[in-house]
């Protein structure tokens, strides 16, 4: 099957992009208000990275694997101790004080696969399969000017655009 489309044709734009000096609290809002899964990161006009909900999911879990496998250390008059972590609700309090300090830098994925915006959503498609994707930032000369989809690859078979002969 071949789709003679481009990603122009089909890309969403203008599209929304985060600071990767945006802290994680204010970038859960944005997936809120937005109502998306995921934004490209963007910094002095350029494209830097995406970060994705799933990126959050990924380290919270590696922040409550630290919290389990880590015990609070302390000194005082008779030495250096340890306080082993002892219930869910101390790793909880440990993993929720080192979220608060993270920013999309530490989240977002540095592994970009960019779509030129002129490449045939056959081609488009191809590459989100191989990079295993749900999105991907469109680019015209460098500049950020869309970003395309899994669910907009669907669309077009849902809205009968397309269809398998």
């Amino acid at each position: 099957m071949h789709i003679n489309m481009t990603v122009r044709e089909l890309m969403r734009f203008p599209v929304h992009s985060v600071p990767p000096d945006m802290p994680l609290r204010d970038l859960e809002r944005e997936f809120l208000d937005k109502q998306v899964s995921g934004f490209p990161v963007v910094e002095n006009s350029e494209l830097v990275g995406v970060v994705s909900r799933s990126d959050i999911v990924r380290q919270l879990a590696f922040e409550r694997r630290l919290a389990e496998t880590t015990s609070d250390f302390y000194w005082d008059q008779a030495g250096f101790h340890e306080q082993p972590t002892e219930s869910i609700q101390q790793i909880a309090l440990r993993v929720g004080q080192r979220i608060e300090d993270l920013y999309v830098k530490d989240l977002m994925s540095r592994h970009l696969v960019a779509l030129p915006a002129d490449e045939s959503l056959d081609v488009a498609a191809l590459k989100f399969l191989e990079h295993q994707i749900h999105r991907a930032p469109v680019v015209d000369n460098g500049r950020l000017v869309g970003i395309i989809t899994s669910l907009d690859l669907v669309r077009l078979f849902a809205d009968r655009r397309v269809q398998i002969v």
